[in-house]
């Protein structure tokens, strides 16, 4: 009967053993509050201000629109003011988009070297997570790495009036 449980043994020890070389090293992962970071770090002052900018040139755009459209005949006039004020809020909400974009983008980088640095499996936005440790959070951390970012949001949108008669090089490509 001693072999029997000599043999027994030694197959659960090798078992365990074998189990023990299946798992793998965790890697913790990080929560960040994007929210957070934008303020912390500066970011959201720089969209804001971006998106001030945009707005007084949208309004300026605007105002061309009206001067330009009070040469107009009446029914033409609403037509055509309707369709310019369609048209500047389309590009107020892509540029919008585009400078938020901007914005992500960077905490997105700034958190993918973060990853990289010390060696975490992921890094997701506190919103994504029921309940984590106080430590695990990370916001502090990328805010104080993305002090002093300047974000690159490309140039302004272009707003000009139309005319109503095609200049010489439109109209030689129209015949």
């Amino acid at each position: 009967m001693k072999p029997k449980i000599s043999v027994l043994a030694l197959s659960l020890a090798i078992i365990t053993l074998l189990t023990g070389c299946d798992r793998q090293e965790t890697r913790p992962v990080k929560f960040i509050n994007p929210d957070k970071v934008m303020q912390d770090s500066g970011l959201a002052d720089q969209l804001k201000t971006r998106l001030q900018t945009v707005d007084q040139q949208l309004r300026q755009g605007l105002k061309m629109a009206q001067e330009n459209g009070a040469r107009l005949p009446e029914e033409k006039r609403r037509s055509a003011l309707l369709a310019d004020r369609q048209l500047l809020d389309l590009e107020w909400q892509h540029e919008q988009r585009r400078a938020n974009g901007v914005a992500l983008k960077a905490i997105a980088e700034a958190a993918g070297k973060y990853r990289e640095q010390h060696q975490l499996l992921a890094i997701l936005p506190a919103q994504a997570a029921l309940a984590f440790a106080p430590e695990a959070d990370i916001s502090e951390a990328l805010a104080k790495e993305l002090k002093g970012k300047t974000l690159d949001f490309g140039a302004l949108p272009k707003i000009g009036v139309k005319s109503e008669e095609p200049t010489a090089a439109e109209a030689s490509t129209q015949k």
